[in-house]
């Protein structure tokens, strides 16, 4: 018969027994965020990369990375599937009209082999107008895009001038 301490288990069901762990809440910002999926991400097999994060919507599934993170975040946060540029929820609708432009420039690149660039431009900001017009883009982005180097990824922001 196994000794009961005043708690009413026995050693066994002590050592057994899960220790509750208590999460709080946390604001979190965005470089944190990036810092976490970025150490999440060297945990990845090779060819995996960090697209798994996300669900249907593009939200970033975050109790994934409850283990490189102070705690559980109340924010929601949402990344593109193409770039990988991460924002808070309230301004998820920058992802998919990015997810949108990166798509119609590789298709364009992938055809017409040069960049859709607006003329006299030294920043290299993508004409979409071209690209709406040649049925690359259903809809004119609300926003500029960028191209900022030889990857040929698309962002919000100029390449700084070097």
């Amino acid at each position: 018969m196994e000794r009961q301490t005043k708690s009413g288990k026995s050693w066994w069901q002590r050592l057994m027994q899960k220790e509750e762990v208590v999460e709080h809440d946390v604001d979190i910002t965005l470089p944190e965020l990036r810092q976490a999926i970025h150490e999440y991400e060297q945990t990845l097999p090779k060819g995996v990369n960090r697209t798994v994060l996300l669900d249907d919507t593009q939200e970033i599934d975050l109790t994934r990375l409850k283990r490189h993170l102070p705690g559980k975040p109340r924010q929601r946060f949402f990344m593109s599937k193409e770039t990988f540029y991460i924002v808070p929820e309230e301004e998820r609708d920058i992802i998919y009209e990015m997810d949108q432009v990166q798509r119609a420039l590789d298709l364009y690149m992938e055809q017409e082999q040069k960049l859709p660039l607006r003329k006299f431009q030294q920043t290299m900001q993508l004409d979409l107008a071209r690209l709406r017009e040649g049925g690359y883009l259903k809809t004119l982005p609300k926003r500029p895009y960028y191209v900022v180097d030889e990857t040929l990824i698309v962002s919000l922001e100029p390449k700084p001038p070097e």
